[in-house]
């Protein structure tokens, strides 16, 4: 196959033959909490892209976002069709994704403006699912903040994400051939390429659900009486955890989103996690699935009313 490479952005000459990776954000740091941006390259257009500057490309040491340059020789056959993906991506995401994800956020939002009777109860705080929760969102906010196991962290996250996409791999039918983790970032070798593999870290929450998945198990099979402290309270740890990284990960021009559009990615994975949001919320007794899709259907009639008014009144401008 061309190749796909998506890897940590560091310095590195272009190899034809090489196996797609999905790798992580991460350049070579003296402090692991200090996050350094890639100089962003002059904006060319994609259309009128040359051969000769392909070869450049292909020839020279550039920071690498995972371009398929396998087809540079046909450059002017390759490159336009590239650039029409990206643009009809992009169209997508400000046509559906985002009016989409307005409408989501407005609806999640009345549903909690109902649910103020509940969660203003001190007896729902208290509760064993909600205050064991939120004790574990504060045990990582208070590691992660104190500087306590920092590199630990960091090293778990990359972990997880590489995994993630190792995993996505193998469900997309794809082989893995390696698989390199440290506190500087990581990759994933691996034969298969899709949306799927390259986002799939940013909205499956790996480490929650190996502990959700693990602690049911460990009672169902050994019944022991602190299994809702310690279920609920990996619940909160790892889905902090993974809200938290997923937010700082975004704006560090991550290879995996680079690659299929930042606008498009950034979208999609808000989507997702707040299906997730949505589902933990349902199990805590928040809201109702019922309750959401009404109030989705109310503020899709609203949005599509804005739409159609603004629709005439520049109709009205130009005419």
């Amino acid at each position: 196959m061309g190749k796909r490479l998506v890897r940590s952005p560091r310095r590195r000459k272009v190899q034809r033959d090489e196996d797609a990776r999905h790798g992580d954000w991460r350049v070579e740091l003296d402090n692991p909490w200090e996050a350094e941006h890639l100089p962003v390259q002059p904006v060319r257009n994609l259309f009128q892209r040359t051969r000769a500057h392909a070869n450049y490309l292909r020839n020279v040491a550039v920071p690498y976002y995972g371009q398929d340059w396998s087809g540079a020789d046909e450059a002017q056959d390759w490159v336009p069709a590239h650039g029409v993906k990206r643009v009809v991506r992009l169209a997508i995401a400000l046509l559906v994704l985002l009016p989409l994800s307005v409408v989501l956020v407005f609806a999640l939002m009345m549903q909690l403006y109902h649910a103020v009777p509940t969660i203003s109860n001190i007896g729902f705080w208290l509760s064993v699912p909600v205050w064991f929760s939120v004790m574990g969102g504060l045990l990582f906010i208070s590691l992660k903040f104190a500087w306590v196991a920092e590199s630990a962290l960091v090293y778990v996250y990359v972990l997880g994400h590489e995994l993630t996409h190792a995993l996505a791999a193998l469900v997309s039918f794809g082989k893995v051939q390696s698989v390199h983790v440290d506190t500087s970032g990581g990759y994933v070798e691996t034969d298969a390429d899709n949306l799927f593999i390259a986002l799939s870290p940013y909205f499956v929450p790996l480490w929650m659900l190996c502990w959700l998945g693990g602690v049911y198990a460990l009672n169902y099979f050994w019944p022991f009486e602190a299994y809702a402290p310690w279920f609920y309270g990996g619940l909160g740890f790892w889905w902090f955890f993974h809200l938290y990284w997923t937010v700082w990960i975004i704006p560090r021009e991550q290879p995996d989103m680079l690659e299929n559009g930042l606008v498009f990615s950034t979208l999609l994975i808000m989507l997702a996690n707040i299906g997730i949001l949505l589902g933990i919320l349902w199990c805590f007794g928040v809201v109702s699935l019922s309750g959401f899709v009404r109030e989705l259907q109310n503020c899709m009639r609203l949005l599509g009313a804005l739409f159609s008014d603004v629709g005439e009144w520049l109709w009205l401008l130009l005419n």
